[in-house]
C-alpha cells in the first residue's frame, strides 16, 4: 500500500515557529532543535531571546551554515542516538520537527528526548500521524519506500499512540498544537504537532518506567537475587 503525506496548506506552513505553537519570547530559556536541518528554526529562536540555542542533526548544508554565521547558535552534527547526546545538558525548550518517522525505534528517541528536556521543561513535536478509524495505539510499519517514495521513513502512529508513547517517555499534559484534517475514506499519512511537559512528579510518570517486580530486584548493584527468595 503506497501512502502519501497530507499536507497543511501553504499558508498554514508559512510560519513554521507559529503552526507548532512555539513562545513568542524565550528569555532566559535554553533551546535545542533535533533534526535542525538548515538551522531556520534555531535562527528564529535567537530571534526570540533565547539564553542560548542548539541545533543537532546528522546532515549539513549550506543554508545551515549561514544561518549559524548570521545568528550565532551553536551546532553539533550527531546522530540522534549517538552516546554524545546522553551527554548534552538539560533545555527549557525541546523542539524536534520531522525526525520520528525517520528513525527505527521511536519510541528509544523519545526517552532521549525526554533526557534533553528538564523537569517541567516543553517538549514541540512534530511527526506523521496515521489517520484510522479505531481509537486503539496503532503504528504502522512503512516498508522500503511506501511513503512518500522515500526509503528512510519507518514509521506512522496514530494520536493515540503517540499519546501513549510519550506518556511512557516521561511527558505529560500532552497537547494536540496542530493536524492535517483526516480524509472521508481511505486511511492516509497526515501532519500532526504535539506540545508536552517533561514529567516532574512520581505520579506524572508511567509504570513502564518501574521495575516489573521490584520485591525480586536486588538490594545494591551488582548482587543480583538469584534464588528467587522474595523480600
Amino acid at each position: 500500500m503506497s501512502l502519501r503525506f497530507r499536507r497543511p496548506s501553504a499558508r498554514a506552513m508559512a510560519s513554521q515557529w507559529e503552526l507548532h505553537g512555539l513562545p513568542e519570547d524565550l528569555s532566559g530559556k535554553s533551546f535545542v532543535d533535533i533534526g535542525c536541518w538548515e538551522g531556520n528554526i534555531c535562527a528564529e529562536a535567537t530571534k526570540r531571546n533565547a539564553a542560548s540555542v542548539l541545533g543537532i542533526d546528522y546532515c549539513t548544508s549550506p543554508d545551515l551554515a549561514r544561518n549559524q554565521q548570521k545568528f550565532g547558535f551553536g551546532f553539533i552534527q550527531l546522530d540522534v542516538f549517538s552516546e554524545k547526546l546522553l551527554e548534552l545538558p538539560e533545555f527549557d525548550v525541546v523542539h524536534c520537527a520531522g525526525v520520528l518517522y525517520h528513525v527505527e525505534n521511536p519510541l528509544s528517541l523519545l526517552f532521549r528526548l525526554r533526557k534533553l528536556c528538564r523537569a517541567a521543561g516543553t517538549l514541540f513535536l512534530e511527526t506523521t500521524e496515521y489517520h484510522t478509524p479505531t481509537s486503539d495505539p496503532v503504528m504502522i510499519f512503512h516498508p522500503d519506500s511506501s511513503l512518500d517514495d522515500n526509503p528512510s521513513n519507518w514509521w506512522s502512529t496514530n494520536e493515540a499512540c503517540l499519546f501513549e508513547m510519550l506518556r511512557a517517555a516521561g511527558f505529560a499534559d500532552t497537547t494536540v498544537t496542530f493536524k492535517t484534517p483526516p480524509p472521508p475514506a481511505a486511511p492516509t499519512i497526515g501532519r500532526i504537532g504535539i506540545t508536552a511537559w517533561a514529567a516532574s512528579t512520581p505520579e506524572q510518570i508511567s509504570l513502564k518506567l518501574l521495575p516489573r517486580r521490584p520485591t525480586y530486584m536486588p538490594n545494591a548493584s551488582g548482587h543480583g537475587n538469584r534464588a528467587g527468595i522474595r523480600r
